[in-house]
Formats: C-alpha cells, structure tokens, sequence
C-alpha cells in the first residue's frame, strides 16, 4: 500500500506530543515531533514507511489542498508511485472559513483565514475580513467543495485508487453522499466528533452534540493550547481508520 494523506492540522498531527498539564511555554517550544499522529501510525500499520506522502499542512485551506492535489497527480512521481503499488488516499476535509489567494504584499499564494472581525495587522487580515463580508456564503462554498469532491472520486475511481473523505473537526451539511465518505454516524463524519462519541459510548456520559469542543475540553480529548488531539486522541482515530481500510 501507497498512502498519501491531505488536511490540515488534524491529519498532520499538530500537536500529538503534548503532555497532560504542559504549560504553553514548553507546549510552543518543544521539538515538533508527528511521531504519535495517526496518520503515522495508519502507515506503520500497514508497513509502508518508505510508501508514505502527506500533503497535510497546519492551518491549511482545502483549496490549497487541492492545489496540492493537482500538482502531485500530473507530476511523474505519482506515475512511478502508481505503477507497482496500490494508492490509498485519506483526505480531510478543513473548514469553509480559509481560503487560498495571491497576496501582493509576500507575491504569493497563502491561506487565509475568513473573519468577521476588521483588523489592520496585515493585508491577510484585511483580505479575510473582505472575503468574509461581500465574498463568502455557506450554501455556494458547500456546492463547490461538492464539485470538487465528485471531481476527484471521478479522477480517483479511474485510476483504481481508494479513497475516503472525512471532515477534520465540523460536519458539514453536504448534498451528497458518495459511499467513500466516513461516516462516523449518520449526520457525523469529522474526526472531533469520532474522539466525543468514542468517549461519550465508553463513559456512559452524554452532551457532547451540544459544543464537541468543550466537551473534549473538559475531558481532556485535545490539548487546550490549540484545540488539537492529543496522543491518545490519535490512536483513537488511527483506530478506526486502521478497521476500514482492512
């Protein structure tokens, strides 16, 4: 098996070696480790150390996934890759609210990150407010993350290659339902959701549906310097993801 992963933080692993009651401090100075993320351990799994690419990145947009995504699949590498091996691709899907755009400031493509909030800190702040306010609807931004999904099941479907979409911390309210979605329930498919339910069926306890992030708060599911699975966090999820793909 080939793997190849997309997302943001929470397919790169940002955040897996945080220890219990690490001050923020330490958390911001330790040496960025991915070792315990589950994408990594997904790949040792399966054994395909040397048959691993991830194009994950933190903070990352899903249009610059995609660009991403089209650059690797038109390069030479994925028809080397491709010919003796069988690709797996995990795809997470990050929030609407980040887009990919040129800035004329750095001369480059970079996220941004949508706000309701003016601020005049920089030009991607002021590029996030304006995209944010005469730019963005949720109804169209779903509509064509959907054409983009139904392009590349299409792509990934020819090409004899795996799939599967998951949202990274907010289910979205999409209009299709391919069969490479995964599902953690019938309206749940984002990995925040999988860590409260996993936790929430193991504990008896309930109110998770209500605010996921408090509740994995306060059950100490992710760390609270960024909101990001902690190392047991990632192996819950490396679980499932290990149970479907076998």
């Amino acid at each position: 098996m080939f793997l190849i992963t997309f997302g943001d933080d929470w397919t790169l692993g940002t955040g897996a070696w945080y220890k219990t009651a690490m001050p923020k401090i330490v958390y911001e100075n330790t040496e960025i480790n991915y070792d315990d993320s589950w994408r990594i351990l997904v790949r040792d799994h399966f054994g395909c150390q040397e048959r691993h690419i991830n194009f994950a990145e933190s903070k990352s947009s899903n249009q610059k996934q995609f660009a991403l995504a089209k650059k690797y699949f038109n390069s030479k590498q994925f028809v080397r890759n491709h010919i003796n091996n069988d690709i797996v691709v995990l795809w997470g899907i990050t929030t609407l609210r980040r887009d990919f755009k040129w800035c004329s400031d750095s001369k480059k493509y970079e996220n941004i990150t949508l706000s309701g909030e003016y601020s005049d800190r920089s030009n991607k702040d002021k590029i996030g407010y304006g995209l944010n306010n005469w730019c963005y609807n949720d109804i169209i931004a779903t509509k064509e993350l959907e054409q983009e999904i139904t392009h590349w099941n299409i792509f990934f479907k020819a090409m004899s290659i795996k799939n599967y979409w998951f949202d990274s911390f907010n289910s979205k309210d999409y209009t299709i339902s391919p069969s490479n979605f995964f599902d953690i329930t019938a309206n749940h498919r984002d990995l925040l959701s999988l860590l409260c339910i996993k936790h929430a069926v193991r504990n008896s306890t309930g109110g998770w549906l209500k605010d996921p992030f408090k509740y994995a708060l306060d059950n100490k599911l992710i760390n609270p310097h960024d909101l990001l699975p902690k190392k047991e966090g990632h192996k819950l999820i490396a679980k499932d993801f290990i149970k479907k793909l076998s």
